[in-house]
């Protein structure tokens, strides 16, 4: 998946206005793999805080503890399996006044934002247009028509399209290569419509 990531318009996107350090207050990734949104909210999240490449230890050492939740700059919301609650962004608040651990950014990471409530919506409104000195939001979408226009009006969007038939084998391959044949892998991939997440699930 991380391979299909990195191929896309968005991934390179960031990269660069990291690169160019005019990176936004606010994204909002929109990727439609309701399975592998949180693994791409990670590597995004890694883009952010200048460990996607791993080149040195400590860059190595944040990669991984992102990927474990437990990096005290990048906070995920909400818990597993939940949904956005306005105490979720009450506990983001507090959280956002803090200064950054270990280096001059922290990013708030929030799952499938489109199934917050409008209550819910509305709370972290105010923080999307007054932000934190240092504070990044990302957040996840697997559609965007729930999502409020004012929330959309204050974040950058990211899309991550469908990919095609033959990426979506490319990754099966790479990733259950030895469990599976390269028949079923592919009847898999064209039935899949783009997603990884729905080949997977098959």
């Amino acid at each position: 998946m991380q391979t299909l990531l990195q191929q896309t318009d968005s991934y390179t996107l960031l990269k660069a206005e990291r690169a160019e350090k005019r990176l936004s207050h606010a994204y909002l990734l929109h990727f439609a793999d309701e399975r592998n949104l949180r693994f791409a909210l990670q590597s995004f999240a890694k883009i952010l805080l200048d460990c996607d490449t791993c080149a040195t230890l400590s860059q190595k050492r944040r990669a991984e503890l992102i990927d474990k939740d437990s990096f005290s700059d990048c906070l995920f919301f909400p818990a597993t399996d939940k949904k956005l609650s306005v105490d979720d962004n009450e506990k983001i608040r507090e959280e956002s006044i803090l200064q950054p651990v270990e280096g001059d950014k922290k990013v708030f990471v929030i799952g499938d934002f489109a199934e917050a409530n409008v209550q819910t919506q509305n709370k972290l409104l105010k923080l999307l247009e007054e932000p934190p000195a240092g504070v990044i939001f990302l957040l996840g979408a697997t559609t965007v028509y729930p999502v409020l226009p004012t929330v959309l009006s204050r974040t950058k969007r990211l899309d991550i399209p469908a990919f095609s038939t033959e990426q979506v084998r490319a990754c099966l391959a790479r990733t259950y290569g030895r469990t599976y044949d390269e028949n079923t892998l592919s009847l898999c991939a064209v039935c899949a419509n783009g997603s990884v997440g729905q080949a997977q699930n098959m």
